[in-house]
C-alpha cells in the first residue's frame, strides 16, 4: 500500500532536564520523484546532511531510480565524515549518523524502504523484516517483532508503529512526543505529513495498558494449563 516513517521530535540525549525539540523527517519532492529521511544521532551532523541535500536538491532528485537517490545521500555522509570526525573524535564524540529513507523515483515500480549506516553504506527493508528502527530501538523492537508484517495495512502499521513508540517512552524518557508522522501511497509522489502531541495519544496509551491487564489476568486464570 505504501510506507510509514514515525519519529519523535526530542533532540537531547543525557540530562533529561534540558530539553530540546525539533524535526526528525524532511521531505523532498518534485514531480516524480518522492523522498523522505529519518536521522538518529548527533544533530550537527543531521542538520548539516539535510542543508547538503537542500542545496544540491535539483541534482538529488535528478535521479531516475531512488536507489540512486540513496547513493548520492551515502556520498555527502562519507563527504560529512571525511571532513567532521577528526574534530568530533576530539571531543571524544563519534561519528553517529544514522538514516531511514523511503519513497519512489520516477523509474521505480514500487515504494521502498532503506537504512543507511554511519559508514555511507545501505540496505534495503526486505518483506520477511518489512520495518526499520534507528535511534532506542530495544524498548519497542519486540513488539514489532511479534506483530508487524508485509500483509498490514497501511493503517494498521501507522496503529502498531505508535503502540510500540508508546513502549518506549514508558521506558526511556528520553524518546517522548511530539510525534511526527509522514505516509506514502504507492505511486502517488505525495506525502501527509502529521504531529501527534501527548494529548493526542493518550486514550491509546490507556487502552493499550488495559488490553495488556487483561491478557495477563486470563492467562493469570489458565496459569494451570499454561506452565507444567
Amino acid at each position: 500500500d505504501g510506507l510509514i516513517g514515525i519519529a519523535d521530535t526530542r533532540l537531547t540525549s543525557g540530562d533529561v532536564d534540558y530539553v530540546v525539540t525539533g524535526k526528525k523527517i524532511f521531505v523532498f519532492k518534485e514531480k516524480k520523484h518522492a523522498l523522505f529521511i529519518m536521522f538518529s544521532g548527533l544533530k550537527s551532523l543531521g542538520d548539516e546532511m539535510i542543508a547538503i541535500l537542500n542545496t544540491r536538491s535539483k541534482e538529488f532528485l535528478d535521479q531516475k531510480k531512488i536507489y540512486q537517490g540513496l547513493d548520492f545521500i551515502a556520498k555527502v555522509i562519507r563527504e560529512l565524515r571525511h571532513r567532521e570526525e577528526q574534530w568530533l573524535e576530539r571531543g571524544n564524540l563519534p561519528f553517529d549518523l544514522n538514516c531511514i529513507v523511503g519513497g519512489q523515483f520516477a523509474d521505480d515500480h514500487t515504494a521502498q524502504l532503506f537504512r543507511i549506516y554511519p559508514e555511507g553504506s545501505w540496505t534495503r527493508v526486505r518483506r520477511d523484516t518489512p520495518f526499520e528502527l534507528i535511534g532506542e530501538v530495544k524498548y519497542g523492537k519486540p513488539l514489532l517483532d511479534r506483530t508487524f508484517n508485509i500483509n498490514v495495512s497501511v493503517e494498521k502499521a501507522l496503529l502498531i508503529g505508535l503502540i510500540s513508540f508508546d513502549t518506549v517512552w514508558k521506558s526511556n524518557p528520553l524518546v517522548h512526543p511530539p510525534l511526527d508522522i509522514v505516509s506514502y501511497k504507492l505511486d502517488s509522489y505525495e506525502f501527509t505529513q502529521r504531529r501527534l502531541h501527548e494529548k493526542d495519544l493518550m486514550k491509546l496509551r490507556v487502552k493499550w495498558e488495559e488490553s495488556l491487564s487483561k491478557v495477563i489476568e486470563d492467562l493469570h486464570k489458565l496459569r494451570p494449563k499454561l506452565i507444567r
